[in-house]
């Protein structure tokens, strides 16, 4: 028979998360002594608490053995024990995690890392668990708890942190058992009754003569919102202090802070962020080993693009997840198959700044997962999306400047794409793919690589998706529009690597093409202005450039006159003309959608997008598009 407890989401931020999943990572510590098993402990969002669930009842607690199991191990450094040897106290007291050894099994670890192959040296190698990198490095992979720590070092709160590990520790078994009890009786209705919980333990002190006071400090590493004087109403007095809270409690964030977060100081900078994952209906195992991995592929960046990769790594290892499942069972269950979103909503973001004495809380956010993947019903999903998750890491990774930083333009760039994942708008991701046309073309314009987008990527994500009742595939798959989209890409990215990469200068290179039809997008009449204007000149310079060559071929085969071939042409690397009727088709989109700015952002997003027959043939300024685009 399954037990239920519930954990208020009283202060409505991560430190609802880390106290519900340190909770539930307890408890399933004494259930695995209980029943040898954590299996199907299940944590749930109930929109104002979270529920653990256990598939059996703990029963007595005075059979258990408490004191075996840890609760959180203290933070055990050279500077800690000099601290304590000050005060004449036992460094016993914080052996634990041993800070000093595991930073230098990082250090060995990163110094290793950078002998090995390039390849070998990305998240996605670790991530997919390249067997050459165990077999390269021959030493474990650094504790992914190390960040945890360093962090609790860089906040400076490392004795506060060991003075309320050891007050644990120091509890007798009985103790202990109390404890629990009272946590028990705390959580076992959805409104959590701390003050009663307070008393119930001063007293339960007072009995035992356990020193210490109930509240303690809430501290800013784990209650985002609780600086000093940053949470009164109203000012009463001029003292500014911490906000206090019930020790245990704070105890047990520690404990969801260990399991749920990920911790990570930002590149260049001394700045802070902390990802705390936000569980939605999840397994306990599959959220601690979830963590783990995502820690050890989540790697220092920037500020706005630590956001964005940190989404796309967590969807990363929840596709690895759904990979072995498949592995392991072609056809899985009907509770298995549920979309990444369904399993976990996202990550509550908090933004530490460091002020050189302190850091003070800058930010708190919410970030979400994509939704655009869909629900893993086979196996060639989990190809899928792998794919295209690996184009998105791939493109965001590259979005920084000449001196690998990010300027104004890149900023942007990745403000549209974290408006897009935060808020599922696929507006917000026309703007990117607009921006990024631009982009795209003065990055290679300066001879630097920058990946594109391919047209098969952009259809899974739109995959399922519609707007103003057309679904965004019919439009994708109409032949109006993928022909006049080929001719967008024929006349930007395709001729500039012509012109860049083949010395090939047959075409003009149409720069800001992009901008220049998403300008006229707000009124239907004046894009289908800008778009048959850009046509006209298209075909009037693809025409000029096909007489050329039929002019040539005559002189040499000596006719008066010469029909080219498909062969010809294609040698040659001549286009392909757009006829009226694909003008008439992108009208009747327009009209069915009654969004002339969603097909504009839509042609302009293909357009510049690799297409996957001239990927299939390896072919990257191929001249034509596929047998089902063109229209005889």
């Amino acid at each position: 028979m399954s037990v239920y407890y519930y954990i208020s989401k009283s202060s409505g931020t991560s430190a609802d998360t880390l106290l519900g999943v340190g909770f539930a990572s307890y408890l399933a510590d004494i259930y695995r002594q209980r029943y040898q098993t954590t299996n199907n402990i299940l944590i749930r969002d109930m929109g104002s608490c979270y529920v653990v669930e256990l598939p059996q009842p703990l029963d007595r607690l005075e059979t258990l053995h408490l004191s075996g199991i840890t609760f959180v191990q203290p933070l055990d450094s050279g500077r800690q024990r000099e601290k304590l040897a000050q005060k004449g106290l036992s460094c016993e007291m914080i052996a634990g995690f041993d800070y000093d050894a595991k930073l230098e099994e990082s250090r060995i670890y990163r110094a290793r890392m950078k002998d090995l192959p390039r390849h070998l040296q990305t998240p996605e190698a670790r991530l997919r668990h390249a067997p050459e990198l165990a077999a390269l490095l021959e030493i474990p992979e650094p504790d992914t708890h190390l960040n945890h720590y360093q962090a609790i070092t860089m906040m400076r709160i490392a004795a506060t942190f060991n003075e309320l590990v050891q007050r644990w520790m120091t509890l007798t078994e009985q103790q202990k058992q109390l404890h629990v009890s009272l946590l028990l009786e705390l959580f076992s209705a959805p409104d959590n009754d701390v003050s009663t919980s307070i008393a119930q333990w001063q007293k339960l002190a007072k009995e035992h003569n356990i020193k210490g006071k109930a509240l303690v400090s809430a501290l800013q590493l784990l209650n985002p919102t609780t600086g000093k004087g940053a949470n009164r109403a109203k000012a009463s007095e001029l003292t500014i202090g911490n906000q206090e809270s019930f020790w245990l409690l704070e105890l047990l964030k520690f404990r969801g802070f260990l399991d749920a977060a990920a911790p990570l100081a930002l590149k260049e900078s001394k700045d802070r962020k902390t990802y705390v994952l936000v569980p939605q209906t999840i397994e306990l195992n599959t959220l601690q080993a979830t963590m783990r991995t995502l820690r050890a592929i989540l790697w220092q960046n920037t500020s706005i693009k630590l956001d964005i990769l940190a989404s796309l790594r967590l969807t990363q290892v929840f596709v690895q997840q759904y990979k072995k499942q498949f592995e392991e069972n072609a056809i899985l269950q009907r509770w298995h198959r549920r979309t990444v979103n369904s399993i976990a909503q996202g990550f509550e973001v908090t933004w530490y700044k460091d002020l050189g004495s302190a850091y003070a809380t800058m930010n708190v956010s919410d970030l979400h997962l994509p939704t655009w993947l869909g629900k893993p019903e086979s196996s060639q999903w989990v190809h899928d999306a792998e794919v295209l998750l690996d184009e998105h890491v791939n493109i965001i990774g590259h979005i920084r400047n000449s001196k690998g930083g990010e300027g104004a333009e890149e900023y942007e760039l990745l403000r549209f794409y974290r408006d897009f994942l935060s808020g599922d708008n696929l507006r917000s991701f026309w703007h990117f793919t607009t921006a990024y046309s631009g982009y795209l073309m003065s990055t290679r314009e300066q001879n630097r690589y920058i990946p594109q987008f391919t047209t098969t990527a952009l259809e899974r994500l739109l995959m399922n998706k519609q707007e103003n009742n057309i679904a965004l595939t019919d439009i994708t798959s109409n032949t109006g529009f993928k022909r006049i989209a080929y001719a967008i890409r024929q006349a930007t990215v395709t001729s500039q690597y012509r012109s860049s990469q083949q010395n090939d200068r047959t075409y003009e290179v149409r720069y800001g093409l992009g901008q220049e039809l998403m300008r006229k997008v707000h009124h239907r009449n004046d894009f289908l202005c800008a778009l048959a204007e850009f046509l006209f000149q298209y075909n009037s310079e693809t025409a000029r450039e096909e007489e050329k060559a039929a002019r040539a071929l005559a002189h040499i085969h000596k006719q008066a006159s010469y029909t080219l071939t498909r062969e010809e042409r294609y040698k040659r690397n001549l286009r392909v003309s757009i006829a009226t009727e694909h003008i008439d088709e992108i009208a009747k989109l327009i009209d069915r959608s009654g969004s002339p700015e969603l097909i504009g952002s839509m042609l302009v997003a293909y357009g510049y997008a690799r297409d996957t027959f001239q990927a299939s043939r390896n072919d990257h300024a191929s001249n034509e598009p596929s047998d089902n685009e063109i229209t005889q």
